[in-house]
C-alpha cells in the first residue's frame, strides 16, 4: 500500500446530516472551525454536507470555493465521491449500486464516470427534483448526483469523481418507511464497502499527483499569463486531467490559440473537458 502524501484529499459529499454521522464515525471526521458543514480527518478525509437538492448542494460547493480561496493555499481534493440514500425499483433496501451513468431528469443529460469502482451492482443514477414514488425506470433516484457531478468537475481529477449510492427505498418498502434510525442501519451494514471505495480513491489519488505535477503545457502557460493563485489552481488541474485522459494534443491545439485572458482560457479548456464525458439523450 503507498504511504498516502497530505497533500491528497479525497472529499466525500452527502445531503442529509442521518447520512454524516455514520461517514463522520467511520473516518474519526471533526468539524472545521470555519464552516459548519465540513468535516475533515488527520488522514486525509473531508465530508461536505450539502443539504437536499440541486440548489443546495451548489451554494455547498461555491460556500467551500470561496473559503478555499480565502485561505490563499487550497486544499486539492483530486478526489470525490458522492455517497448518499437513493430509491431503486429492483433493488433491495440495504444494497449498494455504483454509478456508470449519472442522469438529469430536468435537463436530459447524462454522464459517464470512468470504472474505477468495484461492487456487486452498477447501474444509472438518475436525478429528480422531488422523491420519486412510481420508479419507472430501473435506476437509482436521488436528488443530487448530477448536480455533484458538474460541480465535482471544476475541481477534481475526471478519474476519480464517483458516485456510489445506498438502496432507502423501492415499491415494496416506499419513502414513508425512510427514518434517521434505518439510514444508520443501512450505512453501518455498508461499512466495509464503504471504507474499501475511499481507500481505493485515497491510493489511486496519490498514484496520478505522483505522476503529474506541473505538466509541461501549464508550465508554459504560466510563463506567459498573469495567473493569481486560484487561476493558476484551476488550470493546473484542467491540464492535468488533459494529460491523464491522453488527450495533450488536443490542449496543445487549444493553448496556440494564444488565449492571454486566464478566465477565458478556464471556460474554453472546461467546455472542452465536458463536451467529452456528457452526452444529451435524445
Amino acid at each position: 500500500m503507498p504511504i498516502i502524501s497530505e497533500s491528497v484529499l479525497v472529499t466525500l459529499v452527502a445531503a442529509l446530516p442521518s447520512e454524516a454521522g455514520p461517514l463522520k464515525d467511520f473516518f474519526q471526521l471533526k468539524p472545521l472551525r470555519t464552516m459548519n458543514n465540513i468535516f475533515q480527518s488527520d488522514q486525509g478525509i473531508r465530508l461536505l454536507v450539502t443539504g437536499v437538492g440541486r440548489k443546495n448542494l451548489n451554494q455547498s460547493f461555491a460556500r467551500l470555493a470561496r473559503s478555499e480561496i480565502a485561505e490563499k493555499s487550497p486544499q486539492v481534493s483530486p478526489a470525490w465521491l458522492n455517497i448518499g440514500i437513493a430509491g431503486h425499483r429492483e433493488l433491495a433496501v440495504g444494497e449498494m449500486m455504483v454509478a456508470n451513468k449519472i442522469s438529469c431528469a430536468a435537463s436530459a443529460y447524462s454522464s459517464f464516470p470512468t470504472p474505477v469502482l468495484s461492487g456487486r451492482h452498477y447501474g444509472e443514477v438518475l436525478t429528480v427534483d422531488k422523491p420519486e414514488l412510481a420508479y419507472p425506470q430501473n435506476a437509482a433516484y436521488d436528488m443530487e448526483a448530477h448536480a455533484f457531478w458538474d460541480m465535482a468537475l471544476n475541481y477534481g481529477m475526471l478519474d476519480l469523481i464517483q458516485c456510489c449510492k445506498l438502496v432507502s427505498d423501492n415499491p415494496h418498502d416506499g419513502v414513508e418507511k425512510i427514518a434517521a434510525a434505518l439510514i444508520d442501519e443501512i450505512f453501518y451494514a455498508a461499512s466495509y464497502e464503504i471504507r474499501q471505495h475511499v481507500e481505493l480513491l485515497r491510493n489511486l489519488a496519490h498514484e496520478q499527483q505522483q505522476l503529474i505535477s506541473d505538466p509541461a503545457p501549464y508550465l508554459k502557460i504560466a510563463g506567459r499569463i498573469h495567473l493569481n493563485v486560484n487561476q493558476a489552481l484551476q488550470i493546473r488541474r484542467l491540464c492535468q486531467r488533459f494529460v491523464i485522459l491522453n488527450r495533450e494534443s488536443e490542449l496543445e491545439t487549444l493553448l496556440a490559440k494564444g488565449y492571454q485572458s486566464a478566465r477565458d482560457l478556464t471556460q474554453v479548456l472546461r467546455e472542452s473537458l465536458k463536451s467529452a464525458c456528457k452526452v444529451t439523450e435524445e
